[in-house]
């Protein structure tokens, strides 16, 4: 039988090829180190290979090949990849330097088995190997697909002669300068530029920038001029154009705020992150306090390194002299309780910054929130107040260099005080007690202003603080046990209670006065009974040849009432008697009443009206005789 092969797909692509520079070498003198650093930055390879939509299609030996869809992306990558290596290697001696070299075309290729093979990967390969250690190389079909998309320097260097191809490649370079790419500056304006996902070297290959940056850019001025040969003097005419003054070439003129700022938001809508980074990096060595490009930096950095990178660059420019700013959006590159007490410590140490407190007042919203409590709440509409006053005192718009940010946040804040308002009176915010009556004494029922975890209460001034424990259920808004929302109060109980809860989050809140008066307590249960209760007011029975209107259940709760009329059919009413109350026995028929009237056999319905004790009058309520 013959063998089946897997099928061939035939395709354009652009395809990167790299390899170690003196990877012999570096594996004789350290072979167990070399290996583990070549497995950490094939990691850089396929992190940004990934992140510009390609894929690492081999990784034989030292080598890694990939390939893209686009030229553009292809040499992106490589950019961002050597850049990040570079950084990488910032650290270690000359002589364990990692450095790859890589080259990138466009062709024709097979796949096969997820392999590719044909003239563009061997061509790519052939280009790797033009490149300088640390460099790349692309061929000038992938240049002239590239060269007014990416803001780098390229070399023409000629059609190259390279084994087993057997046309010459036209090649070009990336421009190095100090070990660095060189870069073309944007056009000006800057308009459509294509966005794509940033450099992720951008912060470290800046690392050394930082220090300049926190004082002024440094321009170097290049000086030309010949030495006279040894052994000869040089003509007078020659000596005296040796020692005439040099001048110098025209330094740019130094940019402001909103240049920095301009320029840094130009190269990031071009995609030119690392340029972005150094523009934002300057303006943050300026030192103003401008909270918005720090926020754009930090955006850009998690972005395409992640959250720990983000704050690892932060970490660096908040150690420098700056204001809060840097510190703040470090801050900000935490996650959970960790970030909220970072950014509320900034608050605390720097009160008179004011993004500081609207960024404090985020920590503590229901958006940043699963579950805002009370507590939050309140600090939120603190910090939002302390923002606002601010901005009564005109201290907001200075820390923003695009003002059209600085008026979003004001409008938030505005907005989210006002919905904060109606949430925090103290009606809404003070737990809700009630008292109920037992022939054991009183039970109070609290009731948190919002999800509880615990309950407590106390005699006012009688010791601690006890808890009603917790039911079986759960509470879901907490996943815990929900509190048993009742306790019961020693006999003779009277004067103040106190009650408190611990919130969602664990924390107290309280303790809170509540009045409790036995008798009034007493009044408002039983007209509560009453009024809910109303059809057991009266009772039509019989007895013998009388008919018996019982009235037991107004006996029973008198303590609210101050007067109970009766009306027999369409009769006049008349005043019902009723015993004295007795808070002490307050249910109890006292002995020897009769409560019920005997009425005629041809009564055919009774209506009743009750006074309650602070005066109000109820509706009438008609109770027909039942047949």
């Amino acid at each position: 039988m013959s063998e089946t092969r897997p099928p061939m797909k035939r395709k354009i692509a652009a395809i990167l090829a790299a390899d170690v520079a003196g990877y012999s070498r570096l594996v004789a003198q350290d072979e167990e180190e070399t290996l583990t650093r070549l497995a950490s930055y094939r990691e850089v390879f396929q992190d940004f290979v990934a992140k510009a939509g390609g894929r690492v299609f081999n990784t034989a030996g030292d080598a890694v090949l990939a390939e893209f869809p686009s030229a553009v992306e292809a040499v992106r990558c490589a950019i961002d990849i050597q850049e990040s290596l570079r950084t990488r290697n910032l650290g270690l001696p000359a002589d364990r330097v990692m450095l790859f070299r890589i080259g990138v075309t466009i062709g024709d290729v097979v796949e096969r088995a997820g392999d590719l093979l044909g003239d563009g990967v061997n061509i790519a390969a052939r280009l790797e190997g033009i490149a300088a250690p640390g460099g790349i190389c692309v061929s000038r079909g992938v240049y002239e697909q590239v060269a007014n998309k990416i803001s780098v320097a390229f070399r023409d260097i000629g059609a190259q002669e390279v084994k087993n191809i057997p046309q010459p490649v036209h090649a070009f370079v990336v421009e190095m300068k100090d070990g660095e790419i060189a870069r073309r500056r944007p056009p000006e304006p800057l308009r459509g530029a294509r966005s794509r996902r940033l450099s992720a070297a951008g912060w470290l290959m800046t690392a050394s920038f930082v220090g300049a940056a926190c004082g002024a850019l440094v321009l170097g001025l290049v000086w030309s001029g010949k030495r006279p040969q040894p052994g000869r003097e040089p003509a007078p005419a020659q000596q005296a154009a040796a020692t005439a003054p040099v001048a110098e070439p025209a330094k740019p003129a130094p940019r402001g705020p909103a240049e920095l700022y301009r320029d840094a938001r130009a190269f990031e809508a071009q995609g030119d992150a690392v340029q972005a980074r150094r523009d934002y990096l300057a303006l943050a060595g300026l030192g103003g306090g401008w909270i918005d490009p720090l926020m754009r930096l930090a955006a850009l950095i998690r972005a395409q390194d992640g959250r720990a990178d983000a704050r690892e660059a932060f970490a660096q420019l908040a150690a420098t002299p700056g204001g809060p700013a840097p510190a703040l959006v470090h801050a900000l590159q935490f996650e959970g309780e960790e970030r909220r007490r970072r950014v509320e410590a900034v608050a605390a140490a720097h009160p008179d910054y004011p993004p500081a407190h609207y960024l404090a007042a985020g920590e503590a919203s229901a958006e940043r929130l699963a579950h805002q409590t009370l507590f939050d709440a309140r600090a939120e509409a603190a910090a939002l107040e302390r923002f606002l006053a601010a901005d009564a005192e005109g201290r907001v718009s200075r820390h923003f260099l695009d003002a059209s940010v600085g008026a979003e946040w004001l409008d938030r804040a505005r907005a989210r005080k006002a919905a904060l308002a109606g949430r925090l009176t103290d009606e809404a915010t003070t737990p809700k007690v009630s008292f109920t009556p037992s022939n054991s004494g009183w039970s109070l029922v609290i009731a948190a202003p919002e999800a509880a975890t615990a309950l407590w209460w106390r005699l006012a001034g009688a010791g601690d603080l006890v808890t009603t424990g917790a039911t079986a259920g759960v509470d879901p808004r907490t996943g815990r046990p929900a509190p048993n929302p009742v306790a019961q109060l020693p006999q003779g109980a009277q004067g103040a209670i106190e009650v408190a809860y611990d919130d969602a989050a664990g924390r107290r809140v309280g303790p809170f006065a509540i009045a409790f008066e036995p008798l009034a307590e007493l009044r408002r249960f039983q007209r509560d009974v009453l009024e809910r209760y109303w059809t057991s007011w009266i009772a039509f029975g019989e007895s013998g040849s009388d008919n018996l209107l019982y009235y037991t259940h107004l006996v029973s709760y008198r303590c609210a009432l101050a007067r109970v009329e009766i009306a027999i059919d369409e009769g006049p009413f008349a005043a019902l008697p009723l015993p004295a109350c007795d808070p002490a026995r307050a249910a109890e028929i006292p002995a020897g009443l009769l409560p019920y009237l005997k009425v005629g056999r041809a009564a055919q319905a009774a209506r009743v009206r009750l006074t309650f004790h602070d005066g109000q009058t109820s509706a009438e309520r008609r109770f027909e005789r039942r047949r």
